[in-house]
């Protein structure tokens, strides 16, 4: 299709030459190609499908992406992304001779500063979590435990959702000292195909062998324990057929907690876990190891987007400015 294209084709001709180059791309997992396609069908074309190529201005451009921003500043992002790539396929295919959303205004990302978990936030997950579905006059089957189970294991290893949910016996070492667990996967879902385990985490640098703490190891060892002779492959955390939990499903469930704990509306999340985990490192080691733990390949989106600044004020400075108190 490419090759019949011209700066008088419609956008949408564009777009589906965009899409079946991208998934000729080897580079980029099968999981961001669907992510593109949607957000370029949700975000991109119903603005631009009525244009052609050529249509495709500047101020076109720049007025679509401020009325992405009054919905919101990811929603923007999200759309000149997408619509940059497209037309960018449109400039090496030389039919533009520029890409207009290059030369669009760029906003400023909103400050927001990491938020860790406070000890009586997650003093309130974890009691949820065991008490969640376990009253009486509680319908359908009592839980198995496993979210339960999830919420200490990504607390003592601060490990994406994906990640925890994608360990296998074979990633536990539990006869090590420390015990580990090797990051080699995360639980995706993907189309028309359904949740699986990919067997390579998100980035190359997430791949990693991550010491445990005794409570979450405590916890790996008893879900091993579960699975008696089951194979070597066999996932930690998986539902009654043996297939890898869906990460939606445990969202949902642990949605429900955080409204038992009291906690609803907080913008808790899991990833929350990993944000705690992050901070914690940061403050008592350094953040050069936090960003180790985690799997970023630099420290600035540990410290950016992770790590909570510590406010804990230092007294040194106090006492050494009391030299300069006046003679009695």
């Amino acid at each position: 299709m490419s090759g019949s294209l011209s700066a008088d084709s419609p956008f949408t001709d564009l777009a589906e030459a965009w899409l079946a180059d991208l998934r000729l791309d080897t580079d980029r997992s099968e999981g961001t190609k669907e992510v593109y396609e949607r957000e370029l069908r949700s975000l991109v074309l119903p603005t631009f499908q009525h244009y052609t190529v050529r249509e495709v201005t500047v101020g076109r451009v720049e007025r679509f992406l401020k009325e992405q921003r009054t919905r919101s500043f990811a929603r923007a992002k999200h759309s000149r992304t997408i619509l940059s790539m497209v037309m960018g396929f449109a400039v090496r295919r030389e039919l533009v001779p520029r890409n207009p959303v290059k030369e669009t205004s760029r906003k400023k990302t909103p400050k927001r500063t990491p938020k860790a978990l406070t000890r009586a936030q997650i003093q309130a997950i974890r009691t949820a979590a065991r008490d969640w579905r376990m009253e009486k006059g509680s319908l359908g089957p009592h839980p198995d435990g496993q979210v339960r189970d999830l919420i200490e294991v990504m607390l003592g290893t601060a490990m994406r959702i994906g990640e925890a949910l994608a360990l296998r016996k074979c990633d536990a070492d539990m006869a090590a000292n420390p015990p580990t667990v090797t990051v080699s996967g995360t639980v995706v879902v993907r189309q028309g195909i359904g949740v699986l385990r990919q067997p390579t985490p998100k980035t190359d640098e997430s791949n990693r062998v991550v010491a445990v703490p005794p409570f979450a190891a405590a916890i790996i060892r008893r879900r091993l324990a579960l699975l008696g002779t089951e194979t070597e492959e066999h996932l930690l955390f998986f539902t009654r057929n043996g297939t890898p939990l869906a990460p939606h499903n445990v969202r949902r469930t642990f949605r429900q907690i955080l409204q038992l704990a009291g906690l609803e509306g907080a913008d808790i999340t899991p990833h929350a876990f990993r944000r705690t985990g992050a901070t914690l490192l940061a403050n008592e080691v350094n953040i050069e190891t936090a960003a180790a733990v985690l799997g970023h390949t630099s420290v600035a989106t540990t410290r950016e987007h992770y790590a909570e600044p510590d406010r804990t004020v230092d007294p040194v400075p106090a006492q050494i400015l009391q030299r300069l108190a006046p003679e009695p």
